[in-house]
């Protein structure tokens, strides 16, 4: 493997002293957690970068490496940030999204909806206080397909996340690698692990094990399961090629770049909330029993209530696109159904997960878009709401391989806030058709359609 550029590679930097408006502030970083209220009152304010290191403590690394490897390098890669940069530094995240892994045991993983959601109400919590800037230290892959529409959560609510893609910082190295392909517990992970924690390795234990890979990657201990990677060892890629000096120049690139990130981040004007809010309000500890001007209109959703609605057409639309069919039916609440303009009903969410879950190994369906884009939302109750939009289903193959043309219809919604969030009781669909229409298109909306690809 040809070692990155030394350009690439930091030295010692020293943090400084910044100037706003002629005033001193901090001189060096802080981590959260070793303050009192009162010191994190003075550190909390407008112009703070918080970093947020996000790295799984329990996620399978094959035979040869710890399930804390993720949050090792995230450790490491926090201290020489906190030693470059001015930052206050919360409390890791040790749990997020990743699924590829859990055949594997230790390992974990949040649902989508939940690693988003958990993100997003870490960064509210901490914004009441002042800050608008915030930076996700990510050391996964899959974890930033729950960062980025946490990211879209909180632009609406103004404040900025920006967050480390791994896969990208990592492209000059995976460019240079000797390895035929991988991305997990490989040649390069391993290089940093024996750079960062030599002790938690175990070269003996290190094997090759590439299979052809799905997308998203998901590794399986059982051979044949349609849309998944066999690995037996949970390795992809080549872990004995692996050396120290490999791991140093991954991990300087790394931090190199994301100090860039931050610097970049510390420069940027966090977007304008979609609803005005008070500087640093805290919420009321009770609910007043009747506004002062008189109840509000049944027929008229908050603001919130009405971004958080739409956002559900967004969930499904990327739920659908990763092939996610747990996340898919925890959109609706348990025994919320769907009804299919043949009448076919699917109630419950559990079995909106089975259908689901066997649909997306079908070959018809491996590459299909579900977008579902909601647009009116009125709120019958404080509780009750009913939202129509549109959806389209691409890339459906017929049972000779070839391209269905895009449908397309309207559907209607009706939601009922529980615990914590809004969930599907019912949805109903229309279908616009056309007069090439050959088939039944609502057969493609769950498994048992006909003439499929064997």
């Amino acid at each position: 493997m040809r070692l990155l550029s030394p350009t690439l590679v930091l030295g010692s930097v020293l943090a400084v002293t910044v100037v706003v408006g002629g005033q001193q502030t901090a001189s060096k970083s802080v981590r959260l957690e070793d303050l009192t209220w009162v010191d994190a009152e003075a550190r909390l304010g407008p112009d703070t970068v918080v970093v947020i290191p996000l790295g799984a403590a329990a996620k399978e690394h094959g035979p040869h490496l710890k399930l804390r490897s993720d949050a090792i390098l995230a450790e490491h890669l926090t201290k020489r940030v906190t030693d470059a940069a001015v930052v206050v530094v919360a409390p890791a995240i040790s749990y997020h999204y990743y699924p590829a892994f859990l055949e594997y045991p230790g390992s974990t993983s949040l649902s989508l909806v939940t690693a988003r959601d958990m993100t997003a109400d870490i960064v509210r919590g901490l914004a009441r206080y002042g800050p608008r800037r915030f930076y996700a230290l990510n050391t996964g892959i899959s974890s930033v397909r729950a960062l980025a529409p946490a990211a879209t959560l909180l632009a609406a609510d103004g404040m900025l996340l920006r967050y480390t893609n791994l896969e990208a910082r990592l492209a000059p190295a995976v460019a240079a690698q000797k390895q035929d392909g991988g991305s997990h517990a490989d040649e390069l992970e391993t290089s940093m692990m024996l750079y960062l924690d030599p002790s938690s390795v175990d070269m003996a234990r290190a094997v090759k094990d590439f299979g052809p890979a799905t997308r998203p990657l998901r590794l399986t201990r059982r051979p044949g399961i349609a849309g998944t990677t066999y690995s037996p060892s949970g390795i992809w890629g080549d872990p004995t090629l692996a050396t120290p000096e490999k791991g140093r120049a991954i991990v300087d690139a790394l931090v190199k770049g994301i100090l860039e990130d931050i610097e970049e981040l510390r420069r940027a004007t966090p977007p304008e909330p979609a609803a005005p809010t008070p500087a640093r309000a805290m919420p009321p500890l009770a609910r007043p029993l009747a506004p002062a001007d008189g109840p509000a209109p049944l027929d008229r959703c908050s603001p919130g209530d009405e971004r958080t609605i739409r956002q559900i057409g967004d969930a499904f639309t990327l739920h659908w696109t990763n092939a996610d069919p747990a996340g898919l039916a925890a959109l609706w609440a348990p025994q919320g159904d769907i009804v299919h303009p043949d009448a076919f009903v699917e109630r419950g969410s559990e079995t909106i997960r089975q259908n689901r879950a066997e649909l997306f190994v079908r070959k018809e369906y491996r590459r299909t878009r579900h977008p579902l884009t909601l647009g009116i939302v009125r709120c019958i109750t404080a509780d009750l709401a009913v939202a129509d939009g549109k959806w389209e289903l691409r890339g459906v193959l017929d049972g000779a391989g070839n391209v269905v043309p895009t449908m397309e219809g309207l559907t209607t919604l009706v939601l009922k806030r529980g615990p914590g969030k809004w969930s599907i009781e019912a949805y109903r669909y229309t279908i616009k058709h056309t007069a090439s229409d050959t088939i039944p298109p609502t057969l493609l909306k769950r498994p048992g359609w006909p003439g499929i690809i064997k």
